[in-house]
């Protein structure tokens, strides 16, 4: 019983997202070198504020707060009846204003990163829209498997094959889990970022970052005669 109420607690859904966020960042590691290494030393320095901020967000929401409470408060806030808005054994309110004040924090920073890395209000849009068509099917299913997480482990752990069963369909909740939130971040990072992507043109701080893919192409042409 202790090892299912670990594996359906809060802490282990924390330590499995920050394994799958450390997964996509090695997937992704030429792109965020290219985010760390800028040459401007102003990104380099917002690169390094999202980093603390977000690494603050993810630690404070695994020893704090719950992960798949916040990921369900889109879906309750849009509830027409209060009794449907109920949060079961919420964390106190001083916890979860840090929780939006670390959020804020983050969505800020990374919404600077977004808008010169990747790219301005078109594509924000496109993801943003990705983001809430993926959602909807994601929140169903992450409904579904944590009410089964929530039910236990019926079978016997000195049977392999129920123990083995058991695990790949707690790491598909995981996985789900962690889709949910990645999803409801990605949303309300575009939200940020749009505002966010108006002042640094306006204030002419969004330069995109030069690249050298051309640079053999100039080379040659510097070459001829």
């Amino acid at each position: 019983m202790e090892i299912e109420t670990f594996l359906a607690g809060n802490v282990s859904l924390g330590i499995a997202s920050v394994v799958f966020m450390l997964i996509i960042g090695w997937v992704n590691r030429p792109f965020l070198r290219d985010v760390w290494n800028d040459p401007d030393r102003f990104w380099r320095v917002i690169a390094r504020l999202a980093l603390i901020a977000n690494v603050a967000l993810v630690l404070w929401i695994t020893i704090q707060d719950n992960w798949r409470q916040l990921s369900g408060t889109p879906y309750r806030s849009i509830q027409l009846f209060p009794s449907k808005r109920v949060e079961y054994n919420p964390p106190s309110h001083d916890v979860r204003q840090i929780t939006f004040i670390l959020l804020g924090i983050a969505l800020v920073f990374t919404a600077c990163l977004l808008a010169r890395h990747v790219g301005g209000y078109a594509m924000q849009i496109v993801i943003l829209l990705m983001s809430v068509v993926a959602w909807v099917p994601f929140f169903i299913l992450h409904q579904r498997l944590d009410i089964n997480l929530a039910l236990g482990f019926d079978g016997s752990w000195t049977n392999p094959i129920d123990a083995f069963s058991y695990m790949l369909f707690v790491v598909l909740a995981w996985i789900t889990d962690f889709g949910i939130t990645l999803l409801t971040y990605l949303v309300l990072l575009c939200v940020v970022a749009l505002p966010v992507t108006l002042i640094l043109d306006i204030t002419r701080l969004r330069r995109p970052k030069v690249r050298g893919e051309a640079n053999a192409y100039f080379r040659s042409l510097a070459h001829r005669p």
